[in-house]
């Protein structure tokens, strides 16, 4: 079974709002798969055609490679409103709102957050109507620049409020 649950976004410029996407666009998230370790990059090498193997560099921490996810995102409500709350959160992502195209992205059902994602496309759009109301699901591609650094929520005094989403100190 799925569990649906929210993401919270925030843009990397200055004074940017934390957005829930439940409360921002009443969208859940179905699937969103951070890696905790992606592939590791190309090392340099040397190949020599007289001797065995290879003569690699392996630097004391392996550098790793940025990568791309997919999420699976559902908008239920009434369908006539579904196309404005899908075109106004990839407007969101894309930086129509005027804070830029750069994203900060936290997960509060895995506790992973990372910096430095923007936009890549969307695809697989469903429209469904049932006898309990419609839905739209899609996928959304964002690319993760900076995959290591976590990314945690940091919250108001009486913690009922997300004011940002911020590098964990270690």
């Amino acid at each position: 079974m799925v569990e649906a649950y929210s993401i919270l976004f925030q843009k990397t410029s200055d004074g940017a709002k934390v957005k829930d996407l439940l409360t921002e666009w009443k969208m859940v998230c179905t699937d969103f798969p951070f890696e905790l370790y992606p592939e590791t990059k190309d090392l340099p090498k040397r190949d020599w055609a007289d001797e065995d193997g290879e003569d690699t560099f392996i630097p004391d921490v392996l550098p790793l490679k940025a990568y791309d996810l997919e999420a699976g995102i559902c908008y239920t409500g009434e369908m006539a409103t579904a196309y404005d709350k899908v075109v106004s959160f990839l407007g969101y992502l894309i930086g129509e709102d005027g804070n830029g195209a750069t994203l900060k992205v936290y997960n509060p059902h895995t506790n992973i957050g990372r910096r430095n994602l923007y936009f890549l496309g969307a695809s697989d759009y469903g429209f469904h109507s049932t006898k309990d109301g419609d839905s739209v699901t899609f996928k959304v591609k964002l690319r993760v620049t900076d995959p290591k650094t976590e990314i945690v929520p940091s919250y108001s005094i009486d913690m009922t409020t997300v004011l940002a989403l911020v590098e964990k100190k270690g």
